[in-house]
């Protein structure tokens, strides 16, 4: 199972009897292992580490139907992310307002659109990969004969498959081969490990650049970002441990963030840090080059685990076992004794603000 909301949850189940009648005006099949889609409906509306996580899972899918018209429903980020790759055929951007807040009316009219865009196509086959009431009654409204998902938020009479679950929280890598396990498309002793690979003119841009240590401290949700005494810390030690150069990664929304780190620092660490700020692909080409990362639990630690990079990853309020990056040199830092683990990442519910965050560069393993 999955870590949800326990109010949308209990929301969810309480309209379970809406779904069943629903169900009964809608086109229910079972799926059938000998069943050969033309169209399959991919939805995963999360964010970036989510879309790193889906690709091993996108990847047999494609094995499995080769001829198959693939299209995913994902946030924008996703096509940056599978460039170059030959999983699906579409990539179809969308930012749910239940993902990404704060859009108001906007965002459920980009839902409408959505879903009539849908509607003007021929879907055999849909999964919906979270289990999400939300996403799951939007793939049954958009009419695909087959839809394939887990009932962790009530809709399972939406679903003409409902994938088996005991109950327990596992991380969302489980999840995902447990898709393809129940569609009958992964092989047994398959390790489940997304890999990001470089097209051929991005392996010949980074041929001749040095390596570096990369910093990436800042996060989308408030409670995820470093104290600013703590950040420092990290970068004088590092910078004490390496004769590499170090370059502060500074995303889209880290940028009072990083303003606030650099005017904090002592000069001397000032000069020993290079910002970098760019696009999500330019940061993953950036990231193949790297000799360390030290990371947040954020879209960038995912990216640099899939890159093959050693990797630092700081934990916060959300608990490292649901959601860590997947790779072969990864070190996971944190407070694991704290009982309000995990939180919604924006409300800090200890008397301690932050409590979850202290003491997390002493913990780590330096260079």
């Amino acid at each position: 199972m999955k870590i949800f909301n326990s109010r949308l949850v209990r929301l969810a189940f309480i309209f379970d009897p809406l779904w069943r009648l629903l169900g009964l005006f809608l086109n229910l099949r079972p799926y059938h292992s000998k069943l050969s889609p033309k169209t399959i409906l991919v939805f995963d509306f999360h964010l970036i580490g989510d879309i790193v996580l889906l690709m091993p899972f996108l990847q047999v899918l494609r094995e499995a139907y080769p001829g198959a018209r693939i299209v995913l429903v994902a946030g924008p980020w996703a096509r940056e992310l599978l460039c170059g790759e030959k999983f699906v055929n579409e990539i179809i951007s969308f930012s749910a307002p239940w993902v990404k807040y704060v859009q108001g009316w906007r965002g459920w009219l980009m839902s409408w659109r959505l879903l009539m865009r849908l509607r003007r196509e021929s879907w055999d086959m849909g999964i919906e990969i979270r289990g999400d009431i939300r996403q799951i009654l939007l793939l049954a409204l958009a009419g695909a004969k087959c839809r394939v998902g887990f009932n962790f938020t009530g809709g399972g009479a939406l679903l003409t498959d409902v994938i088996p679950d005991d109950g327990h929280f596992y991380h969302l890598a489980v999840h995902h081969q447990r898709v393809a396990e129940y569609l009958g498309i992964w092989l047994a002793g398959r390790e489940y490990l997304p890999i990001l690979r470089l097209t051929d003119e991005e392996i010949k841009q980074i041929k001749d650049k040095p390596p570096y240590v990369g910093i990436h401290l800042g996060a989308s949700l408030p409670l995820k970002k470093f104290f600013l005494e703590d950040a420092g810390k990290l970068i004088k030690e590092v910078s004490e441990s390496t004769s590499l150069p170090i370059i502060l990664v500074s995303g889209p929304g880290d940028m009072e963030y990083t303003k606030e780190l650099i005017h904090a620092i002592d000069l001397s660490l000032r000069n020993r840090l290079d910002i970098w700020e760019g696009t999500l692909r330019a940061f993953v080409v950036m990231a193949s080059r790297a000799d360390h990362f030290f990371c947040m639990d954020s879209g960038p630690a995912h990216i640099v685990a899939a890159l093959g990079i050693p990797v630092t990853v700081f934990f916060g309020p959300t608990e490292s076992e649901y959601v860590k990056p997947l790779g072969k040199n990864i070190q996971i830092v944190e407070n694991k004794d704290v009982i309000c683990r995990p939180c919604d990442q924006i409300h800090c519910t200890n008397k301690v603000k932050k409590f979850c965050m202290l003491g997390l560069v002493k913990k780590c393993k330096k260079l």
